[in-house]
């Protein structure tokens, strides 16, 4: 297996076999010049920072206060999008000489956004006369917070990507691809991808500047291509779309991954067994990502900070094994949720209503793994509520909510704002707050409204695979080679996947706590390969009487025990 993506210095289309030619047509990709330039990108082709709106602004002012020696502070949001975004500029901002302060959220008792109560309760924090305050990940929505922030004397430079509020925008300096007149607009840059332009903008404003010798050394020595690991874990992790500037991006963070240059995000990845190579998106979606979120939903996000900021081998050995407990408590929060949520719905209820709402004693911070699991089982839209007591007697429900495919689940809330107390996100998920007082009403005019989506939405009938290739050709070391290339893998750039029209299988099994999946042995040429179908199980017997039948599946590597080796998923057979 290599231990990295192939190179353009060492590679050519010649090398790339003819079905990946013939997936990338079937992605609109065709011609040798723009075969190439998918498959080996380059960050010579980035947009330059400057085009992003206000961010040469924003280094003048950074700059400016590292010069002074003023102090900085850096505010994050607590997933990973977040905390890896202020990470990177806190790593960024101590190579430079300049020691900043940081502060991640407490996803429980301070919520989403920025906080001023601690910029005002001045036992949480020393503040100068003067400071700059940066955001991470969030901010766009708090004009009022920033109001009350600058008049203690801070500058504010918010750096977000989420959508620009049609009213209200904060009076400061705004760092954001959504504003439409960025020249970054339609780029879809993560939260982390905005604060790394704004780390090439401070580097690019250094050059210009006399400053002192110490920070002019540093900027001189900083190589910027190591910071793209936390922007890959960030934005594979955010599930964002990967436009061509983030495939750029995402791609060389995936090679800085393969050998990172930061002691804590070492034993992260040495942690989840990912030791001596290629990182893949797979590995951050499912490996890395739901660790560094579980101390999010813990209330636990500065965990990661500390940890990818974390200089010392002992001690960020330690801190990744917190992450690790966080992640197994996760797990067991979730399951316990889960059967919880189970046992307070009805099926016969749920095919009747077309939606599921569920409330009660549950945990706040893995309502959406709940909600998403219950859109799994019954595919339908779900809204898990964890019930909220105020510190002066009042009763709320914070919920996460999932859809399904042609249902926009925000445009459902909508239709029920007067009974919800605030609510944001997107057609496929979304976060809201309800008080007690409300909850029947909104419940009842809710189902109503996803129960008439759901009857009247139009499906689309997709294709299961992309293109035909014997398991066995698609499994050898040149096949896999140039699978590679595609990488990296979300919306935007999905992974391929493939039919065997004629797969022969010479075992199976059903594994798992309950069976729930399906082990397959699939005869090769010259090896059998090894298999795994999810939640797949129930179909053994079917199998097992007929060995011989169409396969539908994608290559994917298998971490195990400090061991790695390709197998195959299976998607459908």
């Amino acid at each position: 297996m290599n231990s990295k993506i192939p190179n353009s210095s060492t590679d050519s289309l010649s090398t790339v076999p003819p079905v990946f030619i013939e997936y990338l047509k079937t992605r609109g990709i065709t011609g040798g010049e723009a075969a190439h330039r998918f498959l080996y990108p380059s960050l010579a082709d980035l947009p330059k920072p400057d085009q992003m709106l206000n961010l040469s602004a924003a280094a003048r002012l950074a700059v400016d206060y590292m010069i002074a020696g003023k102090q900085i502070i850096i505010w994050g949001d607590y997933d990973v999008d977040g905390t890896t975004g202020t990470a990177l500029l806190v790593n960024f901002f101590k190579e430079l000489g300049t020691a900043v302060r940081w502060h991640i959220p407490d996803r429980m008792h301070e919520g989403y956004g920025l906080n001023a109560e601690w910029f005002t309760n001045r036992g949480n924090i020393s503040l100068a006369e003067e400071f700059l305050l940066i955001t991470v990940d969030c901010g766009i929505s708090n004009a009022q917070q920033v109001e009350i922030i600058a008049k203690l004397g801070g500058k504010i430079i918010i750096t977000d990507h989420h959508s620009m509020p049609e009213q209200n925008v904060p009076d400061c300096l705004v760092l954001n691809p959504s504003q439409p007149s960025c020249g970054f607009n339609g780029q879809h840059l993560a939260g982390v991808g905005v604060a790394f332009y704004l780390a090439a903008g401070i580097r690019a404003e250094l050059a210009k500047r006399p400053t002192t010798k110490k920070i002019a050394d540093s900027a001189g020595r900083l190589n910027l291509k190591k910071y793209l690991a936390f922007v890959a874990l960030g934005t594979i992790a955010d599930v964002v779309n990967l436009t061509p500037t983030n495939r750029i991006l995402v791609r060389a963070g995936l090679e800085a991954l393969a050998d990172p240059q930061f002691t804590g995000l070492n034993e992260l990845l040495t942690s989840c067994e990912i030791t001596g190579g290629y990182v893949t998106s797979e590995d951050i979606g499912y490996l890395i990502g739901p660790k560094i979120n579980a101390a999010g939903r813990l209330g636990e996000s500065t965990v990661v900070v500390e940890l990818l900021t974390e200089a010392d081998r002992k001690r960020a050995k330690h801190l990744a094994q917190v992450l690790t407990d966080l992640n197994e408590q996760r797990k067991r929060i979730s399951s316990e949720n889960l059967e919880t949520a189970l046992s307070i719905t009805s099926a016969g209820q749920i095919e009747q209503d077309k939606c599921v709402i569920v409330k009660g004693d549950l945990h706040q911070g893995v309502a959406g793994i709940v909600a998403s699991r219950l859109v799994d089982m019954f595919r339908v839209p779900a809204i898990v509520f964890a019930q909220k007591r105020h510190s002066d007697g009042q009763v709320s429900f914070v919920g996460s909510a999932r859809s399904v495919d042609g249902v926009n689940i925000v445009a459902l809330l909508a239709k029920c704002s007067q009974w919800i107390e605030r609510f944001g996100g997107h057609e496929m998920a979304a976060g809201l707050t309800v008080s007690a007082d409300s909850m029947t009403q909104f419940s009842s005019h809710f189902t109503v409204l996803a129960g008439k989506a759901v009857r009247e939405r139009k499906i689309i009938i997709k294709k299961q695979y992309d293109i035909n290739c014997p398991s066995e050709l698609m499994m050898d070391q040149d096949h896999l080679r140039c699978l590679q290339l595609l990488e990296p893998f979300g919306p935007g750039n999905p992974q391929p996947v493939f039919q065997d029209a004629a797969a022969t299988i010479l075992d199976s099994r059903a594994v798992g706590r309950n069976s729930e999946h399906l082990q397959v042995t699939i005869r090769g040429k010259f090896a059998n390969l090894k298999g795994i179908g999810f939640r797949l199980g129930e179909v053994l017997e079917d199998v097992q009487r007929q060995p011989r039948r169409k396969m539908i599946y994608t290559p994917t590597m298998n971490r195990f025990r400090g061991n790695v080796s390709w197998q195959v998923r299976v998607i459908d057979i």
